[in-house]
């Protein structure tokens, strides 16, 4: 078995400079839509949340918020519905695909400290919304910041950042939200005093068998694995990650037995084994800067895993301009072991990307550029994980968060 690799900050910086390891591609520029390839996994409709106020100041201001509705024909996403929409800073569909659900990163509903969680139906023929309810979350539950439906499609599971806690929602038969049936309250705190001073979950994830959630705690440096059962949330196991690392975003392999974990605090990426039949995170298999100490702000935005299991692809955000790893997405590839090795930076100068949208059969990656108000998509390379340059397919201001119904 091939021996894992070790990545610390000055390897980076060696892998960095070689371009057979950490290549740019050699294409500059938009493509227009006759030089693209066709995806062979066809998107029906796509939903962008969009909120000027909560990045007003880098936006000049503007404070629009709601959900874009697009229907996607071939290279063009045609805009067909807008709704008014408190800052739904993530999105996402109900297994069925007949619902999708908004996050409302707020701190106050009705007068009370509540985030609130808002029920879409999805008409099947043009895509567009239609609000089936809004739900508040527990009390003191503010700035909700992430959401999973359980796999049967009964329940959904909120990261409660402000508050927190992890809220469970159950599900009707017909896609609108119960009242909170399980709160599971956090605790912990962190060496970074900014961002630690006290619990802040960021994610939840449900795993391949569907039987366990996991959760990632930034202000607690934690990983957690809960049971779900009749609307509670159970404790099944706790692993502690590496202190003011501030774990936030996490994906797992298909084969369901590695977990990469996107830490914020210091730009890196970590690697376990998982135990999805038990539901115990492991050894820590790996840990990687994913960017040099003397560039990082923040490492930003969701991870996403190739179908085959081959390619793991990580937004940066930097605090140098112009550099080759700035504002940009590196792509590693991924050993039998879970270690990582970079083969691409792929960067056009873009601001404020938040949120990555991986195609079904891995033939594309959608994602979103805040500042210029772009939606993006760009090509995979399926034998080498490469990502091309990308089409604009869509533009609206501020946009922060997207989900992709496909057909």
């Amino acid at each position: 078995m091939k021996k894992p690799a070790v990545c610390n900050r000055r390897d980076f910086m060696q892998l960095a400079g070689s371009a057979s390891l950490f290549a740019l591609s050699g294409q500059t520029g938009w493509l227009s839509a006759a030089e693209r390839t066709k995806s062979q996994a066809t998107a029906g409709f796509a939903y962008v949340g969009y909120s000027g106020r909560a990045y007003g100041d880098a936006l000049g201001g503007r404070a629009e918020q709601g959900i874009q509705v697009f229907a996607v024909r071939g290279e063009r996403w045609v805009p067909t519905q807008t709704i008014v929409s408190d800052s739904p800073s993530f999105l996402t569909l109900h297994p069925s695909q007949r619902f999708l659900y908004a996050i409302n990163e707020i701190d106050t509903y009705q007068g009370l400290p509540s985030g609130t969680i808002e029920a879409y139906a999805i008409d099947p023929h043009r895509g567009h919304l239609t609000l089936l309810n809004r739900q508040p979350l527990s009390l003191s539950g503010i700035m909700p910041r992430h959401m999973a439906v359980s796999p049967d499609g009964s329940n959904l599971v909120v990261a409660v950042h402000g508050g927190g806690a992890y809220n469970v929602l159950p599900i009707g038969p017909e896609g609108h939200l119960e009242r909170v049936s399980g709160i599971a309250k956090e605790t912990g705190s962190g060496p970074n005093q900014e961002h630690q001073e006290a619990s802040h979950p960021q994610m939840v994830l449900f795993d391949t068998s569907g039987l366990h959630l996991l959760g990632a705690d930034l202000g607690s440096d934690r990983l957690s694995v809960f049971t779900l059962d009749d609307g509670k949330l159970a404790v099944r196991n706790r692993s502690a990650v590496q202190p003011g690392s501030g774990p936030r975003h996490m994906a797992l392999h298909p084969s369901g037995h590695l977990l990469f974990v996107a830490n914020e605090l210091d730009a890196s990426v970590s690697c376990f084994r998982y135990d999805a039949t038990n539901g115990r995170i492991l050894e820590r298999q790996g840990h990687v800067a994913s960017l040099p100490a003397e560039l990082y702000r923040k490492n930003v935005g969701a991870l996403a895993i190739h179908p085959s299991g081959r390619f793991l692809y990580t937004p940066n955000r930097s605090l140098v301009s112009g550099h080759s790893l700035a504002d940009g997405i590196t792509v590693w590839d991924i050993s039998t072991t879970g270690a990582l090795t970079p083969i691409q930076s792929w960067n056009e100068g873009l601001e404020f990307r938040h949120g990555m949208v991986m195609a079904p059969d891995g033939t594309s990656l959608s994602l979103l550029d805040q500042k210029s108000g772009s939606v993006l998509r760009l090509n995979i390379d399926p034998s080498s994980g490469w990502l091309s340059q990308p089409l604009r397919v869509a533009k609206l201001e501020a946009p922060i968060s997207l989900a992709v119904k496909y057909l």
